[in-house]
């Protein structure tokens, strides 16, 4: 699946991931945030089974359910200026 941008409507609970060395898979951590509605996130990849995807807020990732970010984002179109 490819990466989607989107703006959110309404702030959006997550779960910061970090890196684990020498895997390419990041590991949740115990930091929840909320990402305020007007930013912009982007995904990376797409859901997986659990109903959760990665997206990328500035240099974070973060893991979010799919389904409140339908609910609560707006995609952006990235070919747009």
């Amino acid at each position: 699946m490819k990466t989607q941008r989107y703006r959110i409507t309404h702030p959006l609970s997550a779960v910061k991931l970090e890196e684990q060395p020498g895997s390419s898979l990041r590991k949740p951590t115990e930091t929840m945030i909320q990402i305020p509605a007007g930013s912009v996130i982007e995904t990376e990849g797409g859901p997986e089974p659990s109903g959760l995807v990665t997206v990328l807020w500035g240099s974070d990732a973060f893991s979010i359910f799919f389904d409140d970010l339908r609910d609560r984002g707006v995609a952006v179109d990235v070919t747009a200026n």
